[in-house]
């Protein structure tokens, strides 16, 4: 996951440390996920390794995974949705491994509402984007976008 392995490097950056530990306990959880996803996405749409197949399939793989584990959140804390079926929908249709889902349901019956974040995070960090190079019209840059003030 590229783009966790960066947003986790410069997170763990932050100064003074005092601070560090502030946006541990009250950091933005949407923010955070989504930016990680957003980087992914944002990889591979310029052309990071050369566009390779493999990258590509990854990402539509990972997107896929953002929006099950939405699904899953949301109808299983207020649809009824069952275990077994969370699970056939993470295996079946979205390609994630048994452990995998097995994990993800625990996670989800623990802790709910964070699962969406990464879904809820990228499409805020798409729309923020779409705002910008809308507001650039032809001088849009995505390079100039991500070191402006």
């Amino acid at each position: 996951m590229p783009g966790h392995y960066v947003q986790f490097e410069y997170a763990n950056e932050v100064k003074p440390r005092s601070r560090r530990l502030i946006r541990n306990v009250f950091g933005n959880t949407p923010y955070i996920e989504g930016w990680g996803v957003y980087a992914q996405q944002m990889m591979s749409e310029e052309g990071y390794l050369d566009r390779s197949v493999g990258l590509q399939l990854t990402m539509l793989k990972q997107m896929l995974r953002v929006l099950a584990n939405t699904i899953i959140d949301v109808r299983l804390q207020t649809m009824g949705m069952s275990d077994q079926q969370a699970l056939d929908l993470m295996i079946d249709d979205a390609y994630q491994e048994k452990e995998e889902a097995a994990a993800k349901l625990q996670r989800a019956q623990l802790s709910s509402c964070q699962l969406p974040t990464y879904f809820a995070g990228v499409k805020g960090w798409l729309q923020t984007r779409g705002h910008y190079k809308q507001a650039k019209g032809s001088a849009f840059s995505l390079h100039d976008s991500m070191t402006e003030p």
